[in-house]
């Protein structure tokens, strides 16, 4: 299988396209610059690149509910719940429940709706969209084997997969999960860097 469809990041420049970005990929974008490995940040200049270009038309970034989610609940499991702990002195090996013991802190009311603001600031460089492309009788995201995908990154594809029957789409990705040859790509992830 060769995988001619795979662009490196630092030869790549935003295009009049829609584009998937990981979840991964979010996270470094709405992280912030300050702490950012300088590999991450590649990323997160290209995100910001997509979302406030000027060229026409106006290229955007496809968030399915899914994604959200998958954001959403990283960056209060990965990045919030742990600065709470680091802010209040809570130790990791002390019992600390994220429902019980997290969740009702305004800390995490705080993370939560900054998320979602954030992400609707960008709402002129989105495009929100469903899985009903993919539901089906039974749905296309239920396979016995869907290697070397999780069932995230599967679901995702399969979205990918159905949207760029109408539209043009590129996926920005550091997951090498994404071994796929029909949808072009744009990563520094060397797994996938190496199938070319």
């Amino acid at each position: 299988m060769s995988f001619h469809n795979i662009q490196k990041l630092s030869r790549s420049i935003v295009q009049s396209t829609n584009y998937f970005v990981d979840a991964n990929v979010w996270i470094y974008s709405l992280q912030g610059d300050t702490s950012l490995k300088p590999w991450q940040q590649r990323y997160s200049d290209f995100f910001y690149d997509i979302i406030e270009s000027s060229i026409d038309p106006k290229p955007k970034v496809i968030i399915p509910s899914l994604l959200f989610s998958e954001v959403l609940n990283t960056w209060l499991t990965n990045i919030s719940l742990p600065e709470y702990k680091a802010i209040n002195g809570i130790s990791n090996t002390e019992r600390f429940s994220f429902k019980r013991d997290y969740r009702p802190t305004p800390h995490y009311r705080e993370n939560y709706e900054k998320i979602c603001d954030d992400i609707l600031s960008m709402k002129d460089s989105l495009t929100f969209i469903n899985d009903s492309r993919i539901i089906s009788h039974p749905p296309l995201y239920i396979a016995p084997v869907v290697d070397p995908f999780d069932f995230n990154d599967y679901f995702y594809y399969k979205i990918c997969q159905q949207f760029q029957t109408d539209n043009s789409l590129t996926i920005l990705t550091n997951d090498s999960d994404f071994q796929i040859n029909d949808i072009p790509i744009i990563t520094a992830n060397r797994h996938l860097l190496n199938l070319c």
